[in-house]
């Protein structure tokens, strides 16, 4: 018969106890683990199709020489389709909007400026005037441009404007004092990558359309590592499948917007009313950041199976995340958000206290969930008994 030590055998139940609470642990976590894993697939996937779907083709080249006046449209029909125009470091004047029907390749050196005429309009409906306007110009590449107004005005239209064209890629722009940076209708598989823009708002356009980046119509867009400030919509998206990756938003209203854009808010230069097909479905928003507004996420308008997972919210003056429900505060009447999940977690939003051994909230996000069906984890609830739903 075998004799173990006493020390032994209590070293034995504390390790069995150990490991119960880790596997509680485990278990706890295991939840918010998989949003994450989720989501990072989600992610690398889009990343290999961006590849995968990059701009085709080198057949003519121009060099659109710096103080050019006029000179980009030329440089657009002279190139052809999948042709490159380089815009040389320094000024280029354009009296109006810069139209391209083919796929085309926009290179600007360090130092390039495009400066246009085109300017913001608060009626309804807005009718888009863009400094650049993509219409039937699939897998172009617009890359290394500054965007400026009219010294004049000092105030811009819409940037760049998207419309039936798939697979557009704007890349490392910038875009100083627009109502819009880039706007994209009936367009699929859209990627605006590393953008920074500047809005109106606080130069008094409070406007629904005053927004940074806005998909009003398209699916499987990917927004990844872009900058917005005081837009009153720093970032708006409607339909399908869609990506907001590692984006900020500072200042306005509301830093993202997941909704469906209603028609009769704005027209295409030609007059076609731009509309949502869907609310915004089965879009995820990931390790984003917003601060300064009144509410850093608001998912609105029957927005729905969308997931928002380690977003950052901070300074904001309403809520950190809003799930709406049938709400008539932006005049009709909108469906309720559902279906959508909610989850923060982690050491961005968590740190250990040794004073009391526990973990704290290093950032307090206020979720106020009035749709149906949305599953929150993280976060602290609003009370809907004390503030309303509407």
């Amino acid at each position: 018969m075998r004799y173990y030590p006493i020390f032994l055998l209590a070293l034995v139940a504390l390790s069995l106890a150990a490991c119960k609470k880790d596997m509680a642990l485990t278990e706890e976590k295991a939840p918010f683990q998989s949003y994450l894993e989720e989501a990072d697939l989600k992610v690398s996937e889009a990343d290999a199709l961006t590849e995968q779907n990059s701009f085709v083709g080198n057949r003519a080249y121009l060099l659109l020489e710096a103080y050019s006046i006029d000179g980009l449209q030329k440089a657009i029909d002279s190139v052809g389709p999948f042709g490159t125009v380089l815009v040389e470091s320094g000024m280029h004047y354009e009296s109006g909007t810069v139209t391209a029907t083919h796929p085309v390749r926009i290179i600007g050196e360090p130092g390039a400026v495009i400066q246009s005429t085109t300017a913001p309009d608060a009626e309804f409906p807005y009718v888009g005037a863009p400094a650049l306007y993509l219409n039937g110009a699939e897998r172009s590449f617009i890359q290394g441009l500054r965007f400026v107004p009219d010294p004049a005005t000092g105030m811009g239209g819409t940037a760049i404007l998207v419309a039936n064209s798939d697979r557009v890629n704007i890349r490392d722009n910038d875009f100083e004092a627009y109502f819009q940076a880039v706007l994209v209708h009936k367009s699929d598989y859209v990627r605006i990558f590393y953008n920074r823009a500047e809005g109106l708002y606080s130069e008094g356009f409070a406007n629904f359309n005053s927004q940074g980046y806005s998909i009003v119509s398209g699916n499987n867009a990917y927004l990844r590592g872009n900058t917005a400030e005081d837009f009153w919509i720093n970032y708006f998206v409607s339909d399908k499948d869609g990506i907001l990756y590692k984006n900020t938003a500072t200042g306005g209203i509301y830093g993202f917007f997941l909704c469906a854009y209603g028609e009769g808010a704005m027209e295409l230069p030609d007059g076609t009313s731009v509309g949502a097909e869907f609310p915004a479905t089965n879009w995820l928003a990931y390790r984003n950041t917003a601060q300064g507004m009144s509410t850093a996420y608001l998912v609105i308008d029957g927005a729905n199976n969308s997931r928002l997972i380690n977003n950052m919210a901070r300074e904001y003056t309403d809520y950190g995340v809003e799930f709406a429900g049938i709400t008539e505060r932006f005049g009709g009447v909108l469906p309720a958000s559902f279906d959508n999940k909610f989850a923060i977690g982690g050491r961005d939003f968590w740190e250990f206290d040794p004073d009391t051994n526990t973990w704290v909230e290093r950032v307090v996000v206020w979720v106020k969930d009035c749709g149906a069906g949305n599953d929150i984890n993280g976060g602290r609830l609003v009370d809907t008994s004390v503030d309303m739903c509407e």
